[in-house]
């Protein structure tokens, strides 16, 4: 979307998957320029060679018959040549009162999780 005006549009048909351009550039712009590790983290993102976002299912980093950290995820990810972000872990019983689908980004890493089958792990990845 390159008009911020038309941002309340998108949120009226409750899209989840629209970028405001000129918002995001200037955003990435003030981190890079406070921050020069920043323009490379931007530049592998953004390059379409680079790393991308996958969700692949947490058995393939841990075993899930008991409960784990996410540190122990994410040193599973990192011996992959991978970058654990968060995971996704939807309950029925649980409420999703943010409607982010389960979904949490750079959760705590100390804090052991019991994992499910259907449960997925968030990493940046080459593929």
């Amino acid at each position: 979307m390159t008009d911020v005006r038309n941002r309340e549009l998108a949120e009226v048909t409750r899209a989840d998957d629209f970028v405001v351009s000129n918002k995001l550039v200037s955003l990435m712009l003030a981190q890079a320029s406070e921050n020069e590790f920043m323009a490379a983290i931007f530049a592998e993102l953004l390059d379409e060679d680079g790393s991308e976002i996958y969700m692949r299912p947490m058995s393939d980093y841990v075993a899930i018959d008991r409960p784990v950290n996410f540190f122990t995820i994410a040193l599973a990810a990192l011996r992959r040549g991978e970058i654990a972000i968060g995971h996704r872990r939807q309950r029925e019983d649980d409420a999703d009162t943010r409607n982010l689908g389960g979904v949490t980004v750079n959760p705590s890493r100390s804090v052991p999780i019991q994992y499910c089958p259907d449960d997925m792990v968030i990493v940046l990845a080459r593929d």
